[in-house]
């Protein structure tokens, strides 16, 4: 019998070993392990009172109710944990659906649909089949902005270049030759949050190159380094100040809800740079490791 309790000690200390060596790498072992050292030490105890008998106190039946009592100290922790970040979940859809609906009723504002139908209208006349194309456009660009209501979950670059590429042409409608649009894509196979780009092509048309007397070029570019995929979106507008106090009739609030749609959904960042009259860059950088969600 004592043999019993001398190899069940052996295997407790072996066992204790390889979680004290599994804990220098591992924090989830840390967890195990001090869950497993009340009844670890209660086995060791038990099995040298056989031997020496010391007491008739049952060590074992001591170090089981340790770890049942921890055990439960920590289930109810993590079920707080749990419940905390059930809460932060369901307050970022909140905030991220808001978000999008914000998103999209700045691209159908009602100046920005008497803008295009107005162009539009006029296109009946003078061009026909032009007119056809930029209703159609027109409408799935709608489209798009309504949908972006339905999608929690990023999607592929290739789709929002798309819808970019809508917007962009009803622009072009309404700025004629005071507006080129460059794109220079290298890289496409990356996911973002849905009308991600949307504001920042916005800001360079409408405060960049729209505000400029002469208009200007905007260039949507896409680049892949090692750690990193990037969209820069860049314009040889007006520019502006980025230390100036948030006044000046910017769309902030869009921005500041396209940072946060980034880093929460892909932990991507937002860098903008702009020098007065000369232009503005907006860079989002996507790390490769994280992968959107």
């Amino acid at each position: 019998m004592r043999d019993i309790y001398f190899y069940t000690a052996l295997c407790t200390v072996v066992l204790t070993v390889l979680l004290v060596i599994e804990a220098r790498s591992n924090k989830q072992a840390i967890f195990i392990l001090a869950s497993w050292s009340p009844l670890a030490v209660s086995i060791i105890i038990d099995t040298v009172n056989r031997y020496l008998d010391f007491t008739h106190i049952h060590f074992y039946i001591l170090g089981i109710a340790i770890t049942m009592v921890y055990q439960i100290i920590r289930l109810v922790r993590d079920l707080k944990k749990q419940y905390k970040e059930a809460i932060r979940y369901q307050q970022m859809q909140k905030e991220l659906y808001e978000a999008k609906v914000s998103i999209m009723v700045s691209q159908i504002q009602p100046h920005f649909l008497y803008n295009s139908l107005s162009s539009i209208a006029m296109l009946c006349k003078l061009d026909p089949d032009t007119a056809q194309k930029a209703t159609i456009n027109f409408t799935k660009y709608l489209r798009g902005n309504m949908d972006s209501l339905k999608q929690t979950s990023p999607v592929p670059f290739e789709r929002e270049l798309d819808h970019l590429e809508k917007y962009l042409y009803i622009e072009k409608l309404r700025f004629a030759d005071k507006l080129n649009i460059v794109y220079d894509i290298q890289c496409k196979d990356f996911e973002l949050p849905l009308l991600s780009i949307q504001p920042l092509v916005e800001n360079a048309v409408k405060h960049g190159v729209g505000m400029k007397e002469e208009g200007g070029t905007v260039t949507i570019a896409t680049r892949e380094t090692d750690k990193t995929y990037e969209v820069i979106i860049s314009d040889d507008g007006v520019g502006f100040d980025t230390e100036a106090p948030k006044n000046d009739g910017r769309s902030h609030v869009g921005m500041e809800n396209t940072r946060r749609r980034l880093r929460d959904m892909c932990n991507a960042s937002v860098e903008i740079t702009s020098v007065i009259g000369e232009g503005t860059v907006a860079k989002v950088i996507i790390p490769k490791e994280e992968k959107c969600k």
